[in-house]
């Protein structure tokens, strides 16, 4: 009888047990590794998808990539995302796979018109992830994303390297929709750019990647750049200064020369503050750096000189912030600090009942007071 109730289990239960209904084989997939939409004729969309050559992939490919291609690009417009893709899917004999795919590059001419619709196609559609990296360039991105790379064997993935080396502002596609939709913060994202990697060779030398500035908007709409000397006090402001060299220079009646120092960490406090109908806000900052190169005469185990050093680096850091928040405010009016999320923060009732519909006024008359204060923890063991 116990035999008999087992076999009945087994006979219903072979139906059920029939694998995952929808599963694809990876060779029967397209592996997108990085996407690139640009304005085109007419006003359509131009979607540029750099696919992996699975093939070239493997251990046995060439090092580098750049000898081999591992990915090839494939291009069509539509009047929206969806059409161009499924465009691109009537070209391609494998089912497109957006889901390893971490860079979004999005060309100039589309941006100024508006973003929104693209962040939109990447919050409803399943496969492409939301923390894919999302950058902006002045000239098309089609033509970025056939570069070919020089370390890797796919150019999206030194593409994501270098992001995350925090040389530059980085973004991804979640954090720029929550900037969009978050009072009192524009979006930000980083500038990318193709530069030639040996300096005064631009005819002759090759293509590197670069992150080379930011991208500056109002709601969802591209108003101007910031270039790389600008987008450092982004990062500082938006509290996402993680590594960087500052060099200051030595006054010549202390012998002159140069010396640079290296941010070990840092920490930005926006604070806001409002009295008597009138708001303004301090920003204070603390970094802790070490010395890495010295060309001057002045002796850094002298604690006169630390303390001349760390005075220096403040007025250099002060400058450096200054001069992207005059930018920021008085040229293009945005403010992609989140100087009035902190003020929502600190004063909700002020902010709702008038900052939030008066902030685009507000803000580029808004008076900031900005005290770094730095800390040089080490100086090397060369006198």
């Amino acid at each position: 009888m116990k035999t008999i109730r087992i076999l009945l289990i087994w006979v219903v239960a072979i139906p059920v047990l029939t694998g995952c209904w929808d599963r694809i084989e990876v060779n029967d997939i397209a592996i997108v590794t990085a996407a690139g939409i640009d304005l085109g004729e007419d006003n359509r969309i131009r979607l540029s998808l750099q696919v992996a050559i699975p093939t070239k992939l493997g251990p046995t490919s060439s090092a580098g990539g750049a000898t081999d291609n591992s990915t090839f690009v494939v291009s069509e417009t539509g009047v929206t995302i969806a059409e161009a893709y499924r465009h691109i899917q009537a070209k391609i004999s494998r089912r497109i796979f957006f889901s390893h795919s971490r860079v979004l590059l999005i060309g100039e001419k589309l941006a100024k018109k508006g973003v929104s619709h693209i962040v939109d196609f990447y919050s409803r559609f399943h496969q492409p992830r939301m923390n894919s990296y999302i950058m902006y360039t002045k000239g098309e991105a089609f033509e970025v994303i056939k570069n070919k790379p020089q370390l890797e064997n796919v150019s999206a993935e030194e593409t994501r390297e270098l992001t995350k080396l925090n040389v530059g502002v980085k973004v991804n596609i979640s954090e720029f929709l929550d900037m969009l939709f978050t009072d009192g913060v524009e979006p930000v994202a980083p500038q990318f750019v193709l530069e030639p990697l040996e300096a005064g060779l631009e005819n002759e030398s090759q293509s590197g990647q670069a992150i080379n500035g930011a991208a500056l908007f109002k709601k969802d709409k591209l108003i101007g750049w910031m270039n790389d000397k600008e987008s450092r006090g982004i990062l500082w402001l938006r509290n996402n200064m993680q590594m960087g060299v500052i060099t200051v220079n030595v006054a010549k009646e202390k012998g002159g020369g140069h010396i640079s120092s290296n941010i070990i960490r840092s920490n930005t406090d926006i604070v806001p503050e409002h009295k008597q109908g009138k708001l303004k806000a301090t920003v204070n900052l603390t970094t802790e750096m070490v010395v890495m190169e010295n060309s001057s005469d002045l002796n850094l185990n002298d604690s006169k000189i630390i303390e001349y050093l760390q005075k220096e680096l403040e007025t250099e850091i002060k400058d450096r912030i200054q001069l992207t928040l005059g930018k920021a405010q008085k040229e293009y009016e945005t403010d992609i600090f989140g100087f009035g999320e902190a003020v929502y923060k600190k004063y909700p009732k002020e902010w709702n009942e008038k900052y939030k519909k008066e902030w685009d006024q507000e803000f580029p008359n808004l008076e900031v007071s900005i005290k770094p204060q730095v800390f040089v923890r080490r100086t090397g063991l060369t006198k």
